[in-house]
């Protein structure tokens, strides 16, 4: 009866750790298409595969999608709100915008168009390359997530990516 317990027990275990625990590659707490582009950018153009710093890139470019997704959503209340006739600096306009963002985020749909991530160089391991590959990879990387390089939004998602690996492993930057 005991090897009969052992026995159950261990096959408990096992289809504990293969349903209960199995790791999923994370959505950083996006939509899963922007989740997906996120991963995808960090693994074709960052040159990340799995690991701390994977991870590290995923929730960086993921901070920076939901600031773009934050500013789109309102500049498009405050474009509806004008229309409305309501003038940007006043309190009804404002109480506008926050009441078009809460509904709006309410509504969203996860079917945005995300955009297709480039075909790159050839895979390169982010920790073989140079210097100057690495920045241009996280330019890259900050330009296919929707920033353009004239804005400060892309140069402090660049300087973002960066650090962000930099405090997983030292390392990689001068």
């Amino acid at each position: 009866m005991s090897t009969r317990f052992i026995a159950g027990l261990a096959l408990a275990a096992s289809s504990f750790g293969l349903l209960g625990c199995s790791s999923f590659p994370s959505s950083y707490g996006l939509d899963a298409p922007n989740a997906s582009m996120v991963r995808q950018t960090c693994n074709e153009i960052m040159g990340l595969r799995t690991g701390p710093e994977f991870e590290a890139c995923g929730g960086s470019l993921a901070d920076t999608v939901r600031a773009l997704q934050d500013a789109n959503l309102t500049l498009q209340a405050d474009q509806a709100c004008s229309e409305q006739g309501l003038v940007r600096g006043t309190a009804e306009q404002a109480k506008c915008v926050v009441k078009f963002r809460r509904a709006a985020q309410s509504a969203m749909v996860a079917n945005a168009d995300v955009p297709a991530v480039p075909a790159a160089e050839p895979w390169q391991s982010y920790f073989s390359m140079s210097q100057s590959q690495q920045a241009e990879r996280a330019e890259l990387s900050c330009a296919q997530i929707g920033l353009h390089p004239a804005t400060s939004g892309f140069w402090g998602c660049v300087s973002d990516l960066r650090h962000s690996i930099v405090n997983i492993r030292p390392d990689t930057m001068p």
